[in-house]
């Protein structure tokens, strides 16, 4: 019995070192994630089907150029009084027929109307295109905003536990000093009480973590993940080139690149093409026809006479030379030769078969006022898209200047909180060198931690908004989001 269950410990172990591959955790770079947020969003593919509708209008209104071509077919079953389709004369029977026909159109002219439609729905097409590459750039922002939060609490996390190791190691120099008898009691607890304050923060800054974390894998359309781990990015090394520049200079830089500025302007385009179709309805139609049709009949003859080779002389009177009509007068006349054929079906289709061609030209006089609606609301759609190009413009703007400004300020306050904590470590050092040796209290030592460590903080966030600020503007410059 020990024998087994002393081979089950190996057998345990190699389970063990075979799951925990599996369990590993897996880092994820930001284009990784933005890759896998684009391919996973609902929206994007909502708008790929666009895509695909829209090219498919595109191919079929190029199309419409060709001949449409119809084959046509019909069987019919008559009674009683009816007229006979192969003779044309009035019968009393039953009757089977059947027609066959293939029938060809093409328009040659219609006031210009396919070859607008073509441009406009290629115009539509190619602005549903860029609609889903600018889902896709917006997309990116936000995954790109929700990894830098992932960074940021994380370093968050480091700080909060750079602290704790601190009063940890603070607290073991005061409990000696108190073996010393060199300090009193009540010091060692005030440090107590500030490493209870400090352990709380690191389960606060983990909870923190653990929330960015799912903010992120949301935003990426990813089921939860427990060993999600982000790829880290030197962020200290990200240059801002956006302070040599004004608002107004990155708002022309951006009006060329933002893929919603274009797709706007191209269906105020789209719009203007609709009155060119609408007035071409005003303008005369064009068409082409030609046919080829035969039919079948059960009413006609099964045998037909049909002209053969040769002649026959066959004599005819024409009248007599007395009065009685006892002499004849004669003459004699070629008569073509006959033979009877089959008039069976595929017969009759051969005999039966026709064709036709014709030109055929609509003159719109009067239409209801449908062509006059027609252009009239052709043109409120363009002045609407006008509008909302325009204004699509200006919240590009007015964005981009908001933006500017808010990099402006992240610049400051990182610069700012810079100073703040160069100059409270400065005096925490001090304080720190005072507390060691008795000059002063726990009190003025926690007090002078606390504000070292909330600077350092702050200094932690306000470097992660001026990161996320420069990126917002290179965004909009067509820049890659993040390295």
């Amino acid at each position: 019995m020990k024998s087994k269950q002393y081979l089950a410990i190996p057998i345990f172990i190699a389970i063990i070192c075979l799951i925990s591959p599996l369990k590993a955790q897996e880092t994820w770079s930001l284009k990784r994630c933005v890759e896998f947020g684009t391919q996973n969003n609902i929206s994007v593919k909502q708008q790929e089907l666009l895509v695909q509708s829209s090219s498919s209008t595109y191919s079929a209104s190029k199309e419409g150029r060709m001949p449409i071509v119809n084959g046509t077919a019909s069987e019919t079953f008559r009674t009683g009084r009816s007229t006979d389709p192969f003779t044309n004369q009035l019968v009393t029977q039953q009757v089977f027929s059947n027609n066959f026909g293939i029938n060809a159109q093409v328009t040659l002219f219609n006031g210009f109307q396919q070859t607008n439609i073509i441009k406009q729905n290629e115009m539509n097409y190619k602005a549903n295109q860029l609609d889903v590459e600018q889902t896709k750039r917006n997309i990116s922002l936000n995954i790109a905003n929700a990894y830098l939060q992932v960074l940021l609490s994380q370093e968050l996390l480091e700080a909060a536990k750079a602290q704790l190791n601190v009063d940890s190691s603070q607290i073991e120099r005061t409990e000696k000093l108190l073996k010393a008898g060199t300090v009193a009691e009540a010091q060692i607890i005030t440090l107590r009480a500030q490493l209870a304050s400090d352990q709380v923060a690191v389960i606060t800054a983990q909870n923190q973590v653990n929330f960015s974390k799912l903010q992120l894998m949301q935003f990426m359309n990813m089921p939860l993940v427990e060993n999600f781990q982000v790829e880290k990015i030197s962020i200290e090394t990200i240059t801002n080139d956006n302070l040599g520049k004004n608002p107004n200079e990155i708002y022309q830089i951006a009006e060329k690149n933002q893929f919603s500025i274009q797709s706007a302007d191209l269906r105020t385009k789209s719009s203007r093409i609709s009155i060119d179709i609408a007035k071409g309805a005003k303008m005369p139609t064009l068409t082409l026809s030609a046919g080829i049709n035969t039919f079948f009949s059960s009413a006609a003859p099964n045998k037909r006479s049909v002209v053969g080779e040769g002649f026959t002389t066959v004599p005819s009177v024409i009248g007599f030379t007395d009065a009685t009509l006892t002499t004849p007068v004669t003459v004699y006349r070629a008569s073509p030769n006959f033979t009877q054929q089959d008039n069976l079906f595929l017969n009759q289709l051969n005999f039966n078969l026709g064709s036709s061609i014709s030109l055929n030209l609509t003159i719109p006089i009067y239409t209801a006022g449908r062509v006059k609606n027609s252009l009239r609301q052709a043109r409120i759609t363009e002045q609407n898209n006008d509008f909302i190009s325009q204004n699509t413009k200006i919240q590009l703007r007015q964005t981009i200047e908001q933006s500017y400004n808010d990099m402006k300020a992240a610049a400051s306050s990182f610069e700012a909180r810079k100073s703040q904590v160069e100059s409270l470590e400065n005096a925490f050092k001090v304080t720190q060198t005072r507390f060691n040796v008795g000059a002063t209290n726990s009190v003025d030592y926690n007090l002078a931690k606390i504000n070292v460590d909330r600077a350092k903080t702050d200094l932690i966030r306000s470097k992660y908004e001026y990161v996320f600020r420069i990126k917002v503007l290179d965004f909009y410059q067509n820049k890659p989001i993040l390295d």
